[in-house]
């Protein structure tokens, strides 16, 4: 009988060798017994090209794992659709609602078939309060996450200037 820290670590295996290292920011920080965790709470979902999964301006109520596909991030300013970013399997998105408390800031498409793991707020809350190991390697992992972006989206400003 296969045990649950081997599912767990055949899970996580099969997932970096799907999705490479390329945007994976979470793996560097969760350990099997974290992405266990964040996958029982989780629930998978599939949306197919263009499906809008995230609206801006509306409350967010979860943080989604892309595990297939492409999205893309977008606003609209003044008529005119900005692509902010471009996301891979492996990368996280509706963390900044989840963080601030505030509405989603852009609305996130579908550029192909696209597969996710959604975690509601308040089940992802509710497994930070009651396991402090999740919580700091979660909370580790979006500082690492939101850097990144951070530094890339520096990158650009400074070569538009």
């Amino acid at each position: 009988m296969v045990q649950n820290n081997e599912i767990l670590t055949l899970l996580k295996t099969e997932l970096v060798d799907q999705l490479g290292t390329k945007g994976v920011d979470l793996f560097n920080q969760l350990n099997v017994s974290d992405w266990g965790a964040f996958f029982r709470i989780g629930e998978r979902l599939l949306f197919e090209q263009n499906s809008v999964i995230l609206h801006a301006g509306r409350r967010g109520e979860a943080i989604y794992f892309l595990t297939q596909g492409q999205v893309r991030v977008e606003q609209n300013n003044n008529q005119e659709t900005v692509q902010l970013a471009q996301l891979e399997s492996g990368c996280i998105f509706g963390e900044m609602a989840f963080l601030d408390g505030e509405q989603v800031s852009a609305d996130v498409i579908a550029d192909s078939h696209v597969e996710v793991i959604q975690v509601a707020y308040r089940d992802l809350e509710k497994l930070i309060e009651e396991d402090d190991a999740f919580s700091c390697h979660f909370y580790q992992s979006l500082a690492v996450t939101l850097s990144r972006r951070l530094r890339a989206t520096n990158k650009i400003i400074s070569q538009l200037n």
